[in-house]
Order: structure tokens, then sequence, then C-alpha cells
């Protein structure tokens, strides 16, 4: 069983950051009724809701206010405290209403709501891609990995070196019959192992930014995976 081999908390924590089911079934060995059997067990456990979704998380506003104050760039407030945009944004309208209101900043810890990331959503669910799509770090085209799956929303890669926080411009290639062009986005690192194979670490990245003639090609990537053409 897989909670003998991993400790829940490993298990949530892949769970709330967004991990897809087919990464999750790989990283813990799951069939798909175990996978089942694991969501019920949370669930039972009082972990999750039975939409498994993500809970509020609390954030010590007075250090990152410390740190906005000592000059800490967006880039690395985000990877510092695992924030997403959204979160970051929250934070940040936090600040400026607190702001001249003593009251609203004792205490150092508030809890900031985030957007629910349901595992299994139309907008973060990817599609498995079964042909070679490689893709590198716009600033290291020399070292290529692999798209594994990917949605509009959202793609995990293999061979790409990241860690959970960290903020990265992928570049995808495309492919030699011009079903779809070559196409980059900056993406954030929701989460990132090393595979039990061959060590090659998998990450999956929320693209966060994405041009609109890039966001047409990733559209075209996504309907040749899902329609064979």
């Amino acid at each position: 069983m897989v909670l003998r081999k991993v400790s829940l908390k490993d298990i949530v924590r892949d769970i709330r950051s967004g991990m897809d089911e087919a990464t999750i079934r790989k990283k813990y060995n799951l069939s798909l009724k175990g996978l089942q059997s694991l969501y019920d067990k949370l669930i039972e456990a009082g972990l999750f809701g039975k939409e498994i979704k993500t809970q509020p998380r609390k954030l010590n506003l007075l250090a990152i206010l410390a740190d906005i104050r000592g000059g800490m760039n967006r880039s690395d407030l985000r990877k510092k405290y695992a924030l997403t945009d959204e979160t970051l944004r929250q934070v940040v309208k936090k600040l400026l209403a607190a702001e001249g209101k003593r009251s609203a900043l004792d205490g150092p810890e508030t809890v900031i709501e985030e957007i629910d990331e349901f595992l299994a959503t139309r907008e973060f669910v990817r599609h498995e891609v079964d042909f070679e799509v490689p893709v590198y770090e716009a600033d290291r085209p020399e070292i290529l990995g692999m798209v594994r799956d990917v949605s509009e929303a959202a793609m995990s890669v293999a061979g790409i070196e990241a860690s959970q926080g960290d903020i990265k411009t992928l570049v995808v290639l495309g492919d030699e019959l011009g079903q779809f062009s070559s196409f980059e986005f900056e993406g954030y690192c929701r989460w990132a192992f090393a595979d039990s194979v061959d060590g090659a670490c998998i990450a999956g990245f929320a693209i966060e930014k994405i041009s609109r003639t890039d966001a047409q090609e990733l559209q075209r990537l996504v309907h040749l995976i899902t329609t064979g053409g």
C-alpha cells in the first residue's frame, strides 16, 4: 500500500500543488483503483472535502512586508513563499488595505484564500503526449526535455531541472509537419520530483504568461493530442 511507502503529508502536498492524476499514479505506483482508494482514505481522514480541493493558507504578512521593503523582487517573493500570481496579488492587496491600520497587521499570520484547484477540473486536466515534443529553457537551449502532458493551463515536462516555486521561460518546439509551430511561455513550477527509473526531473508548470500568438499554437498542440489531427 502506498501509505506504507510515503507519508500522508507528502501525498497531500502533491495533490494541493496541482499534480495531475497521471503523475501521482506514476510517482506512487498506483493503479486507478488504488488512486481512488487513496482519495477515499484522505477524505475519511478529514484531510480533504469530497471535491479534493486546496485549503486556505496561512502566510506571515509581516515577513513578506519586510522582504518587499528590503527590495525583494516579485520572482523571489513567489519562490520564497511558494506563491502563485493570484495569491501574490491577494497578499499585496491585503498589505495595501492594511497600510496605516496597525490592527490589520497584528498577530503576524493571516489567512489567504487561494483559488480552489481541483485535481481533475477541466482547466487542469492535462492530456498525455504519445509522441516526442521537445522543450527547453529559453536561456539553456542546449538541454532538451520532453513534454509529458499538456493542457491550455498547464504542462508537465521531463528532463528540465526545476524546483517548486521556480519561474522559467520554456520553449516548446513545433513539429516537422507544421501542425503546430514553436511557442514559448512563462511557467511557474508547482511540483517536481526525480523519476524513480532514470532519475530525470519531472516537473509540472502552471502557464502564467503567454502571448496571444503562442497561446494559439498551444491550442493547436492540445487539439492535435486530443483529436489526432
